[in-house]
């Protein structure tokens, strides 16, 4: 499953918005869904989903899904992904 795939299904499940809101430049405060809470509860969804831990700088600068996207390529598969082995 790509990103963007798995993104739209976290987006839309951790809103519980319909498909049919979700847009790639939808952003925070765009619905009434994604207001603080809503976003501090989507970036955990998203670090968990992807394995993932955003540093702060990255966090503080998404503020929509194309943000995410940028942010996940950066990760996923990067330094930045979460070991479950002590380093």
């Amino acid at each position: 499953m790509s990103i963007e795939a798995k993104l739209k299904r976290i987006v839309c499940e951790t809103l519980k918005i319909d498909e049919s809101r979700y847009r790639d430049d939808l952003a925070a405060g765009d619905i009434p869904e994604w207001d603080s809470l809503g976003h501090v509860n989507l970036l955990m969804v998203v670090e968990k989903s992807f394995n993932v831990a955003f540093e702060i700088g990255d966090a503080i600068d998404i503020e929509s899904v194309e943000d995410l996207i940028a942010v996940l390529e950066k990760y996923v598969g990067g330094l930045h992904c979460k070991s479950s082995e002590a380093v």
